[in-house]
């Protein structure tokens, strides 16, 4: 089985695979801010970025592919006001909204990098 198929239309960054393990990460990335705000709040997650997120692991949901059916996801957005780690849990996947200091050092940007996965 090659790489999981996303629908039409529908292009996430990455996708890393470890059969060994059965895991199977999504990994979508922004340039931009993770947090959005409403007339309610002022500071939440960006609500089209995990409906995104979302999409991309139910889309890549089949009956013969093990990996899917539990696949990870991450969002990934550079560090802006503060750092952000947090997992939620939606209709068996996990997913994770994260945040990188792209002005650190490069091992240290590889250190989280590989942290989060």
């Amino acid at each position: 089985m090659g790489i999981p198929e996303i629908l039409p239309g529908m292009i996430t960054d990455i996708i890393l695979e470890d059969r060994k393990r059965g895991r199977r990460i999504v990994i979508d990335t922004k340039f931009t801010g993770i947090f959005g705000s409403s007339a309610y709040r002022d500071k939440m997650l960006k609500s089209g970025y995990v409906y995104q997120i979302y999409a991309y692991l139910r889309s890549q949901e089949h009956p013969d592919d093990p990996l899917s059916a539990n696949a990870e996801g991450l969002m990934l957005h550079p560090t802006v006001d503060c750092d952000v780690d947090e997992i939620v849990r939606i209709q068996g996947h996990d997913i994770r909204f994260a945040t990188v200091d792209l002005a650190r050092p490069t091992a240290e940007v590889l250190a989280k990098l590989r942290k989060l996965t």
